[in-house]
């Protein structure tokens, strides 16, 4: 019983952190109001072959149009390579976690007997960074990345779970430029 109450209690951690956490940084020394155009780079990086229900053209065309929306929300206008202030780039990364629960080892076991195996749990994380770098100078002026941990479900409402993650990164942005 006292096992079941402690998988238990790790399932209610990793869904305590199944929400998504967005962080951001600023360069400071950028003013921000001389950016009007931005634009997107010619290519893209490749879909992630181990993650096909996550990362796919379909997620990646509502992951753009998220950022679009929300960049001219901003009062940015979409331009072309050869001419736009800013260019913005996202990227998606996965990585595969492993909590051990250490507390489940018999403490009275002594060498005479086999070593249980301790539980393991696995989950999948998700992570997305969108760049958006200064076209003249060449370099980040803004990042913001929104992590978290995957389940089957946000297949469901991909559309939704994408729409809101850029809210809450572009909420962070426009909160560090109005600084």
């Amino acid at each position: 019983m006292k096992h079941l109450i402690k998988f238990f209690g790790i399932i209610l951690l990793l869904n305590a952190c199944a929400t998504t956490k967005v962080i951001s940084d600023i360069d400071k020394d950028t003013n921000f109001d001389n950016y009007k155009t931005y634009a997107w780079p010619a290519t893209e990086q490749p879909l992630n072959n181990d993650y096909p229900q996550y990362d796919n053209s379909l997620n990646r065309k509502r992951w753009k149009n998220a950022i679009d929306a929300a960049m001219q929300r901003e009062g940015y206008v979409l331009g072309d390579n050869t001419s736009a202030d800013v260019e913005l780039d996202f990227h998606i990364q996965f990585e595969h976690n492993t909590v051990i629960d250490y507390s489940y080892h018999n403490k009275e076991a002594n060498y005479h007997m086999p070593v249980e195996e301790l539980p393991v749990y696995r989950y999948d994380r998700g992570s997305m960074t969108i760049h958006m770098i200064d076209t003249k100078k060449k370099h980040i002026v803004w990042q913001g990345v929104s992590t978290r941990i995957l389940d089957i479900g946000l297949l469901e409402d991909a559309e939704e779970n994408i729409q809101k993650a850029v809210n809450k990164l572009f909420e962070k942005f426009h909160s560090q430029i109005a600084k």
